[in-house]
């Protein structure tokens, strides 16, 4: 007998017969109660020997307790299904391993053929007389089972059947409870409708009662209403006399504001005239103030500096040289004077002839070069809020520089010696806090802090510092929106730094070609220029990168690449920083001039710097110079209400004379303002 003969009669005939006899047998369906009425209960016939209630209590009863018996009947209906199910899927469960072990057998058996294939032909012979053998029994178990299994479904036929007649009985069972409650329901229907008939009768005297007591409450409220309409009629009266009164008060108010609004318009024409008046009287003042004789061969030389690689002077006799990077050099180094300058002429000759490319530059990004003469890449701004900070409210002491001599401290200036050279230095953070409603600081990764000052419209600045105190960066917001006032990207800022380097000892000697007059205004003698566009002019030679704001302060070299204007109008007495009003409507020009800038580019910066004459200690000038600068800003601000971030003031002492003189001298005593936005930040930036 083949193989496939063997599994068919070993597997697939007995699921077969199974098969069929399941299909055969009649189907099972449960049966549902026609409706949910309870078995039947007996009333005893004495009944109407009790009470109403107490037959209402026994039907109650008996009405529970049939509904017990039928929820009782039906948990156990449930719990038969249940049997049933369990005992279906156990037999499914039996038939699947079943033909699972027969698919194994198989398997092991086809395994023992090959590998009885490879032996002899007699051991072949046997294992397949053996295989009928097995395979005769299993057929013989198989139909011993189905035996089994046919009895089983026929007793659950019976138990179905039996379950069905019970049914039928509960069926009658239900009919009968269901007349007996109808008719129940018909005498509780009567019952119900003699109540309501005493029910109404009872509403209906209570409706005449209400109407009563309702007729009673109109007339109450008759007399009520009268009399609230009196009451009405008395306060529109007195409403009435007041409203006459407030309005003869808002009459009287108003004519009284509208005369404080003419007496201060009065007192702004006033004011607006006294103004014009100071004006006038300053422009009459600096036309009628003796000038410094003029120099005509200076003058000559000043139209065209680009001609002559000497020091270029200021056009007047006893003039000091125009660049400060000049006056530098003439007060410093080995030999006399006239031998410095020699050597520097010298170098602007040999720089001419090694470099032979100069130009002044159409703008500030054109200024902005690499060292191969290319115009610098765009910058992204990077926000100066990236980084989060550890909060604390107190201003952090900042270290004092690294290999400098400490000489004065005063205030919240120091002065110290780099290099054998004095500066002075002073925390900003002061001035630009004066109208601020909170300062707090953060400390940020290298020993840096952040400084936020906020004030009225959801403005901030903030500012972040090295551990030396020195602005690194500044931005101011506007809501949302930043402003770039200081950015070095080229920088990086560790917390030991090295000693300050002048970088403009890197650069060769400056050589002004532009005229002296496009390159310094003086405020006393130019009062009908163009300040705007003055100010907006580009650096007069190219801006090799960008600086840091302390070394555009501490650098003349770097600072002589943009144009000054020299507020000569602005006159300080002898030892003092006090600025007059009269003094501060000079500065009116240059402080409209700076806000038309500003409402175009509000990341604009400018220098302010303070210059006193040579009477006095080189300390004591550097403090009051820096005083001078700082009284400036602040009129700028007070007055004229240009943000304080937007200035930055410096003090020089008597360093930069106007005028070369050792004795008081009024040109001297000073103020200059510059426009250093193309030194410290990038202008050609991708915002």
């Amino acid at each position: 007998m083949g193989n496939r003969t063997k599994l068919l009669a070993t597997v697939a005939l007995p699921i077969a017969s199974i098969i069929w006899q399941s299909a055969d047998a009649a189907p099972f369906h449960a049966m549902q109660p026609a409706a949910a009425t309870q078995g039947v209960i007996l009333v005893q016939s004495d009944e109407g020997q009790l009470s109403e209630e107490e037959l209402r209590k026994l039907r109650r009863k008996q009405r529970q307790e049939a509904q017990q018996g039928e929820q009782e009947q039906q948990s156990d209906r449930q719990k038969a299904r249940e049997e049933r199910r369990k005992k279906q899927q156990e037999q499914q469960a039996e038939d699947q391993n079943r033909a699972a072990e027969e698919q194994q057998q198989s398997d092991r058996q086809k395994a023992r053929e090959e590998r009885r294939k490879k032996q002899q032909e007699q051991q072949a012979e046997e294992q397949n007389r053996a295989a009928e053998e097995q395979q005769q029994s299993d057929r013989q178990k198989a139909r011993e089972e189905r035996r089994k299994k046919q009895q089983e479904q026929q007793a659950e036929e019976e138990n179905r059947a039996a379950e069905e007649q019970q049914q039928s009985d509960r069926q009658k069972a239900r009919e009968e409870r269901r007349k007996k409650q109808q008719e129940q329901q018909a005498e509780e229907q009567n019952r119900a409708a003699e109540e309501q008939q005493q029910s109404d009768r009872q509403k209906a005297r209570e409706e005449r009662r209400k109407k009563q007591q309702e007729q009673q409450a109109e007339e109450q409220n008759r007399a009520a209403e009268e009399q609230q309409q009196s009451d009405r009629q008395k306060a529109r009266e007195e409403r009435r006399k007041k409203q006459q009164e407030q309005q003869a008060e808002e009459q009287n108010r108003a004519a009284e504001e509208q005369q404080q609004s003419d007496r201060q318009r009065a007192r702004d024409e006033r004011r607006k005239k006294a103004e014009a008046e100071r004006e006038r009287r300053a422009d009459e003042e600096n036309r009628q103030r003796p000038r410094r004789e003029r120099d005509p061969e200076r003058e000559r030389i000043a139209r065209d500096p680009s001609k002559s690689v000497d020091t270029i002077e200021l056009p007047v006799v006893g003039g000091a040289a125009v660049l400060d990077s000049d006056k530098d050099a003439d007060n410093r180094g080995a030999g006399t004077r006239e031998e410095r300058r020699k050597r520097r002429a010298e170098e602007r000759r040999e720089e001419e002839r090694r470099n032979a490319r100069h130009f002044v530059p159409s703008s500030d990004a054109d200024a902005q070069i690499d060292r191969d003469g290319n115009r610098r890449r765009p910058v992204r701004y990077e926000s100066i809020e990236r980084e989060r900070g550890e909060r604390f409210d107190r201003r952090p002491g900042y270290r004092d520089l690294d290999h400098v001599r400490i000489d004065r401290r005063e205030d919240n200036r120091v002065i110290y010696n780099i290099d054998n050279r004095t500066f002075v230095r002073n925390y900003d953070g002061d001035r630009l806090s004066r109208r601020a409603e909170d300062t707090y600081y953060e400390n940020l990764s290298g020993g840096r802090v952040r400084e936020t000052i906020e004030r009225d419209g959801g403005i901030r600045v903030v500012t972040i510092r090295d551990s030396y105190g020195e602005v690194i960066q500044r931005s101011r917001f506007v809501g949302d929106r930043e402003y770039v006032l200081y950015y070095v990207p080229e920088v990086d800022y560790v917390e030991e730094r090295i000693p300050f380097r002048d970088p403009g000892l890197y650069l060769p000697p400056m050589r002004l070609t532009v005229p002296v007059e496009d390159y310094i205004i003086d405020t006393s003698s130019d009062y009908d220029r163009d300040y705007r566009a003055f100010l907006e002019a580009p650096p007069v030679e190219a801006v090799e990168r960008v600086y840091t704001l302390d070394e555009v302060k501490y650098s003349a070299r770097i600072r002589d690449k943009v144009r000054r204007i020299d507020l000569d109008t602005v006159t300080f007495a002898t030892g003092s920083a006090e600025i007059s009003m009269e003094q501060a409507s000079t500065l009116r020009r240059v402080a409209d001039a700076i806000n038309e800038l500003l409402d175009e580019n509000p990341g604009e910066t400018f220098l302010i710097e303070g210059h006193t004459d040579a009477v006095g200690s080189d300390d004591s000038n550097l403090i009051l110079s820096d005083e001078r600068a700082e009284s400036v800003a602040n009129i700028l601000t007070d007055v004229y209400d240009i943000p304080p971030e937007n200035l930055s003031t410096q003090g020089y002492g008597e360093r930069y004379l106007k005028v070369l003189t050792e004795g008081p001298e009024q040109l001297n005593r000073r103020v200059t303002i510059r426009r250093v936005t193309p030194l410290v930040k990038p202008v050609a930036s991708a915002e």
